[in-house]
């Protein structure tokens, strides 16, 4: 909801840009002002993107970890050798 109406927002704002440009009436301290609007207009749209970013895309729950054969365990000793002796 929130990003529909940012978007409405930059729409509006570049409009009102291009019609001040078109009518020759943008002028430098109109240029600074948007140009201040715009930052924060880039901020704006940051906030509304990070809470969809943590809960929508977060990764599922981990996968079970295999359990890890020792060097040791992995090595075929005859019945009643100690490893130890091998």
């Amino acid at each position: 909801m929130f990003a529909k109406i940012y978007w409405y927002a930059c729409l509006a704002i570049g409009a009102i840009v291009g019609l001040l440009y078109i009518t020759g009436s943008m002028t430098t301290s109109s240029v600074i002002i948007f140009g201040f609007v715009s930052f924060g207009m880039t901020f704006m749209g940051m906030m509304n993107v990070l809470p969809w970013v943590i809960t929508h895309a977060a990764p599922g729950p981990f996968p079970e970890k295999k359990e890890e054969i020792g060097a040791l365990a992995a090595i075929s000793v005859p019945h009643g050798a100690h490893p130890s002796r091998i």
